[in-house]
């Protein structure tokens, strides 16, 4: 039994190493192709942006050439935020000295505005393959007709929700605390709760609590705790 355990662990590790090595060589793509200044990174708070940015700071420090550069982060803010989305961003800046950019409204319209700077060509997005409208995404593709031409960049499209709590926990980076307490998925206060499926109802008080998101293992239970 503990040498199954052990060898489960030692796969689980070299299958992160290698998505890790995967995400590098799509980086690489990327800045082969574009400069630093026409490219940025479309950040949310959420678990899937948050392994994006710290794999994307891990990275630039092992490039001589631009790790001194800065890359432009934008947050965009949903119309009722969470505190504790919004103080987990503010944390980022000082975590990883970078300044992330924030502006509110609907995601076509800021990227409009955005866009106004002819330099900017491509965008490094959190998206998986799991999520809403992803299912038949590329690593970089084109965003769609009558929106602003940009190429979209996916580097964890393939990654599951355990792939990311698994490097997430590995390395210990940061996370928001809503993770702590049953939130899987997170927009905003108007359409998130925490996940049905992370529920603990105690027998004898039925005091109701939640397991952390991390438990949570299966993809297409992920986005339970989200308003259709």
């Amino acid at each position: 039994m503990t040498h199954t355990s052990h060898s489960t662990e030692s796969e689980s590790s070299t299958d992160l190493q290698h998505k890790i090595h995967q995400v590098y060589e799509i980086f690489t793509k990327t800045f082969a192709a574009y400069s630093m200044d026409q490219v940025f990174l479309s950040f949310n708070g959420g678990k899937d942006c948050t392994v994006l940015l710290d794999l994307l700071y891990k990275y630039l420090k092992t490039q001589p050439l631009i790790h001194n550069k800065n890359i432009r982060i934008i947050y965009i803010q949903p119309t009722e935020p969470f505190e504790e989305v919004e103080d987990f961003v503010d944390k980022c800046t000082k975590t990883y000295n970078v300044f992330i950019e924030k502006r509110q409204g609907k995601l076509k319209n800021i990227l409009e505005e955005v866009c106004e700077d002819k330099s900017l060509k491509a965008v490094i997005m959190g998206c998986r393959r799991t999520d809403p409208h992803c299912e038949n995404l590329d690593y970089m593709q084109l965003t769609d007709p009558n929106w602003p031409i940009l190429m979209r960049v996916n580097p964890l499209l393939f990654w599951t929700c355990e792939d990311i709590w698994n490097y997430i926990l590995t390395f210990n980076v940061p996370f928001c605390s809503l993770y702590n307490h049953g939130y899987t998925s997170l927009g905003d206060r108007s359409n998130t709760k925490p996940n049905p499926h992370l529920k603990i109802v105690n027998p004898v008080t039925g005091e109701i609590t939640f397991r952390p998101a991390y438990e949570l293992t299966r993809d297409e239970l992920e986005r339970a705790g989200r308003n259709k």
